[in-house]
């Protein structure tokens, strides 16, 4: 089986391996070479564990109003407000320094 494996450099040099089809699991190690061994155990490990099922679906699935429960008369309702960017300038602002911190 292959699995599509994305290799990037750190800054420091070492290399950081993310695994798109297992998406909670990534390797990082100190060379390319190194990388690719710990990715190839990583999945095989991770492989041996667990259990890939195909769950068939009725065709017949109950079709979704997208207009129920969509308050539509609500949309644009803000577009002339003078203070919405300077909300969302503020909550910027707040999110990096929340960043910077942690």
């Amino acid at each position: 089986m292959k699995y599509a494996v994305i290799l990037t450099e750190n800054p420091d040099g070492r290399i950081h391996v993310a695994i798109p089809a297992l998406a909670y699991v990534s390797v990082e190690a100190e060379d390319r070479e190194a990388a690719i061994a710990l990715a190839r155990e990583t999945i095989a490990r991770v492989a041996s564990q667990s259990e890939v099922l195909y769950l068939e679906l009725p065709e017949s699935l109950k079709p979704v109003d997208l207009d129920q429960d969509v308050p539509w008369d609500l949309f644009g309702a803000a577009k002339d407000d003078r203070t919405w960017d300077a909300l969302f300038d503020q909550i910027e602002q707040q999110r990096d320094v929340t960043r910077k911190v942690s």
